[in-house]
């Protein structure tokens, strides 16, 4: 298969319990292909480790692994009740960058509870496998990106209760290209204006509005260099309410007019 192949495929994905220390597996120790997994607790619990330490998944959380890395998991040692999960593994063509997004902003360890769209699109997944339904490569590509975004926005929207200033920062992420300003950001993380931005100055080093701009600019930038579109049409495209505001935002950043970087 092709390095740059954007289709994932599917290799294994099944339902188990387990209720024996020995169910243990040192993932840098695993022989055969390279595969990402996803693993959710349905009952029970599993242990994992990685170099941010060990902790257990308890049911309605999944763990992130692969199989040429430093972490570990199994059953623990003390537990009670016997640990179901159900799993999947899959080629890391394409997906691997929104695989690896998931861990580096939220972990190995992610909240994935019953009633989530992603525990519903991986019982999908598993239901067309083991059936051997998929109608094609690209239906089984379509569900596993589907799964890792729907994933990827459940972990942003849990933040919005356990850490306000981390959701603005990716509220900020999501949706810059939308006439969104810094109080209506404030009031969907549930804090004040000026909490918001001192919390989230100190924390990333930059202010919320500077963020914002960037986000903007660069993504205009890309726009002038990629299509024929109007300045005009950019600037609205890229979250700018007006063409004079993006300009002089434009050239403060670039030393240089929108019309002027076109190639």
């Amino acid at each position: 298969m092709s390095v740059s192949d954007p289709f994932p495929v599917i290799q294994v994905a099944a339902e188990e319990v387990q209720s024996s220390p020995n169910y243990r597996f040192e993932n840098a120790d695993r022989e055969g292909q390279f595969s990402l997994v996803l693993q959710r607790t349905i009952a029970g619990a599993a242990w994992f480790r990685d170099p941010n330490g060990t902790r257990l998944v308890a049911s309605g959380h999944a763990m992130l692994f692969t199989h040429n890395e430093s972490t570990a998991y199994g059953y623990p040692t003390d537990a009670t009740e016997p640990y179901r999960l159900r799993f999947i593994s899959f080629s890391p063509s394409g997906i691997k960058p929104l695989f690896d997004r998931v861990r580096s902003d939220f972990g190995a360890v992610v909240r994935m509870p019953d009633n989530s769209e992603a525990t519903a699109l991986l019982d999908e997944i598993i239901q067309y496998y083991a059936k051997r339904s998929f109608r094609d490569r690209l239906h089984e590509s379509e569900l596993l990106y589907r799964l890792f975004i729907a994933l990827y926005r459940e972990q942003v929207q849990e933040t919005r209760t356990t850490d306000p200033i981390e959701f603005g920062h990716h509220y900020l992420k999501n949706h810059f290209r939308s006439p969104i300003n810094l109080k209506g950001v404030a009031q969907k993380c549930g804090i004040c204006r000026e909490h918001f931005i001192r919390q989230f100055s100190e924390r990333y080093q930059e202010s919320p509005g500077v963020m914002l701009r960037g986000l903007r600019l660069d993504h205009s930038r890309a726009m002038l260099l990629s299509t024929q579109l109007s300045v005009q049409d950019i600037a609205l495209a890229s979250g700018f309410t007006s063409s004079n505001t993006f300009c002089r935002a434009f050239r403060l950043k670039f030393a240089q007019s929108p019309g002027a970087s076109r190639p």
